[in-house]
């Protein structure tokens, strides 16, 4: 059976070909490069290569553009655990995780998404129903809240890695169970391993007790505490922070502190 992302990689390398030898100039390729796609015969998303060989995927039902790499193209042969896996292998494996029940109803998992070397990661709850069609975390109106926040710090969300606590949406959005959190904690220790972020936002109750066990995020939240080299900053939810103007207001002054927690971040590893 072939490949068609190796075979449509091979089609945008020989564009690249074509630019090197002079056969089309650079702006000629990168036009062909543009109007060139992928549809998904799974799910129906889109995907792109870009001359600079990054891959793009615009998920079924989004209107978004977003950096992400096909499981067609993951090498697992050498992934025998998940401490030694590379990003890619870790979103692979998690596509196809059965560790626990959730997988029964999912749609899709949501690895979660964002460069491999950031400052900030967001690591929220769990996918919704929008995040289980997608494959996206933060979409929907929670998203939406959030890509404001980032915005009035100065970040986009392409700027930082967003993932969740656990990969499959439970259902009807109910709490995780304990062994959900756990099947899938493997997986977010590596993510944060690899990606090195210098500082770690919580978004709700969840991944919240990850590093303040028993606390409450309405007495919390804003309070930072250093784990290891990193600073680890508890908010609420969006989808909490949009229920409630009170709240909005205090996450808005939460994230506002984001930058300077970077530049602490930064200088204490110096």
């Amino acid at each position: 059976m072939s490949n068609r992302f190796l075979e449509f990689q091979t089609q945008v390398e020989q564009m690249n070909e074509r630019c090197t030898q002079g056969e089309i100039s650079p702006d000629e390729r990168d036009n062909l490069v543009r109007g060139m796609s992928l549809v998904d015969r799974t799910w129906g998303d889109i995907w792109m290569l870009s001359p600079k060989k990054e891959w793009f995927r615009k998920a079924n039902g989004s209107k978004h553009w977003v950096r992400d790499y096909p499981s067609a193209l993951v090498d697992m042969a050498s992934a025998t655990n998940v401490s030694a896996m590379n990003i890619h292998q870790v979103a692979c494996m998690i596509g196809d995780c059965r560790q626990c029940s959730l997988h029964l109803e999912r749609n899709r998992a949501v690895p979660g998404e964002g460069p491999t070397s950031t400052d900030v990661m967001l690591i929220g709850e769990g996918p919704g129903a929008n995040e289980d069609k997608q494959a996206r975390p933060f979409v929907g109106a929670s998203g939406r809240l959030l890509e404001e926040l980032l915005g009035n710090i100065g970040y986009q969300r392409a700027d930082v890695f967003i993932t969740n606590v656990i990969k499959c949406r439970p259902p009807k959005n109910r709490d995780p169970k304990p062994n959900e959190l756990q099947a899938c904690n493997d997986y977010l220790e590596r993510q944060i391993e690899l990606i090195d972020p210098k500082v770690i936002v919580t978004l709700g109750r969840f991944s919240m007790h990850r590093y303040f066990p028993g606390a409450t995020i309405t007495k919390i939240h804003g309070q930072t505490k250093q784990v290891g080299n990193r600073i680890v900053i508890p908010m609420f939810h969006p989808a909490a922070a949009l229920r409630n103007p009170k709240w909005r207001a205090m996450i808005i002054e939460d994230f506002n502190s984001i930058p300077a927690l970077v530049e602490e971040a930064r200088t204490a590893q110096s």
